[in-house]
């Protein structure tokens, strides 16, 4: 068909659906009265992908214009989810790492999120929908890469606009919206807005002009999945329609089996092992939820698809070592490490294998208190406290660990990102301001080792240990012993996660 032909085809269903569509809708439609500017604006902002947005360096220069959207970018780009071992202190750097898709559509929904202050009506609905379409494009774009697909950040655009005109819909009537959310089929759709939610979404995509390939892919179903999708127009459909199709059943459907049907038709599709597949699902989640607490929505839209690694609760209150005297690994070395590398070749899974590094750093090490915290995996800017020896009672000292790494816990964050322990001292000014005032009221602490637990490249969680509250001191043979335990754990960690 020629272009003209095509024209003609598209001005035929854009006026049909004008006359057709429910009449709280059809100013949308109508040029002259530019209905909600801010959400074709954010559209055509995180389409965007040449004039002066085009380039790292170009999308950098808007964003540092702006205090608050350059916070945001950082914070973002610095957390464990995006960047789990370097610390970026430039919005060129930001920008580059993260990719331009993801800024841009962070600058576009941070604006977008600030219009709404001015709806507070509508906000919690809007707010829901931005949550889905950030979850669900993080999802697109990281089952991408782990199939290595070409442009990740192409599914990234498009399964975020994938469900725009639910958004459109929300944002100009949301007594209808609520309504839609009862209809099954088509038929059902076009009752209650005068067309079908497909029609209305390729008309007004028409309208607002949006590329023709979001044109055909809004409403199309994930191809079906019996075994692996072979063209790269069934993978990319099946990659954005798939994924949000699974955020919508993980938010939505009061039936876990819908989520765990859809999950499965997307393994069919990609072909992904099972182990891949959930680390790509956990990246997603918690990339989302980066995400979504970046443009300020703060409300549990999506249930956790995994939980944190969990590690019995241990304490040991009676069984403090002798600060004045030396530990097993000083005067027993060998008969020491004999014993925990026995005790870790034992372990069945990772909380065994943690549990027996706590308590060797305890009875073996000489260190007074050690504690344990770990990463919650679906949002890893949260640190939780799991597991304590040598204080009485835990709760507190647990708690004092527990909480946001960005906001609460700089020092925390610090560490994870590097590699080897880290002696805090109480001494250094800057170390100091970097504790939450709940940790240093609880511990008290002089100086300290505190380590970060990898598997593979990615932190899961926070060791510390120290002999004492103030003025005991860690020695240097305390940090080389902290170093050889640790040392040893990680490698027996990773052969166990099957990284080695």
């Amino acid at each position: 068909m020629t272009q003209d032909g095509t024209s003609v085809m598209d001005s035929d269903i854009t006026n049909e659906v004008r006359t057709r569509v429910h009449s709280q809708l059809r100013p949308l439609f109508d040029p002259q009265a530019n209905s909600i500017p801010a959400l074709r604006a954010t559209c055509q902002k995180i389409l965007n992908i040449s004039g002066d947005t085009s380039s790292p360096d170009a999308l950098a220069e808007v964003v540092s214009r702006d205090p608050g959207l350059t916070c945001k970018v950082l914070q973002i780009a610095n957390g464990i989810a995006y960047s789990p071992q370097h610390t970026i202190t430039s919005v060129v750097h930001a920008v580059s790492w993260l990719g331009l898709d993801t800024v841009r559509t962070l600058v576009a929904t941070v604006q977008l999120m600030e219009q709404l202050e001015h709806q507070p009506d509508r906000r919690p609905l809007l707010g829901r929908l931005i949550a889905k379409a950030l979850f669900a494009a993080a999802h697109a774009s990281e089952l991408g890469v782990a199939m290595q697909y070409p442009q990740p950040g192409q599914l990234f655009s498009a399964a975020l606009l994938y469900s725009f005109a639910d958004l459109v819909i929300a944002y100009q009537t949301p007594e209808l919206f609520q309504a839609l959310t009862a209809a099954r089929t088509p038929e059902d759709e076009a009752k209650i807005l005068g067309v079908s939610r497909a029609r209305f979404a390729t008309a007004l995509a028409q309208t607002w002009v949006l590329p023709a390939g979001l044109m055909d892919l809004i409403g199309t179903p994930m191809p079906t999945a019996k075994s692996r999708w072979l063209t790269s127009q069934q993978l990319f459909v099946g990659l954005v329609a798939g994924s949000n199709q699974l955020v919508a059943a993980m938010a939505d459907s009061p039936d876990p089996g819908v989520a765990d049907l859809i999950r499965r038709a997307l393994q069919r599709g990609t072909a992904l092992t099972e182990p891949i597949l959930q680390d790509a699902f956990t990246r997603a989640f918690d990339k989302g939820r980066q995400l979504s607490r970046s443009v300020g929505i703060t409300e549990i839209v999506i249930t956790q698809a995994s939980s944190p690694v969990t590690v019995p609760l241990a304490v040991l209150p009676n069984s403090q070592p002798d600060g004045h005297t030396a530990p097993p690994i000083q005067t027993r070395p060998l008969e020491t490490l004999q014993q925990f590398q026995a005790s870790l070749q034992a372990a069945k899974d990772l909380n065994n294998l943690l549990s027996v590094l706590v308590h060797t750093l305890h009875d073996g090490g000489g260190f007074t208190r050690v504690a344990l915290a770990l990463l919650n995996p679906g949002d890893t800017d949260q640190l939780l406290g799991r597991v304590i020896v040598g204080v009485d009672p835990p709760d507190r000292y647990l708690a004092s660990f527990t909480g946001s790494l960005s906001a609460q816990h700089p020092l925390f964050l610090h560490v994870l990102k590097g590699q080897d322990p880290y002696l805090f001292s109480k001494t250094s000014g800057d170390e100091a301001r970097s504790l939450s005032s709940v940790f240093s009221n609880t511990w008290h602490s002089s100086s300290a080792v505190l380590a970060p637990i990898r598997i593979g490249i990615r932190p899961i969680g926070l060791l510390y240990g120290d002999r004492g509250p103030d003025p005991n001191q860690v020695s240097p043979q305390d940090l080389q012993s902290f170093q050889l335990f640790l040392g040893q754990a990680i490698l027996s960690l990773n052969r166990l996660a099957g990284v080695l």
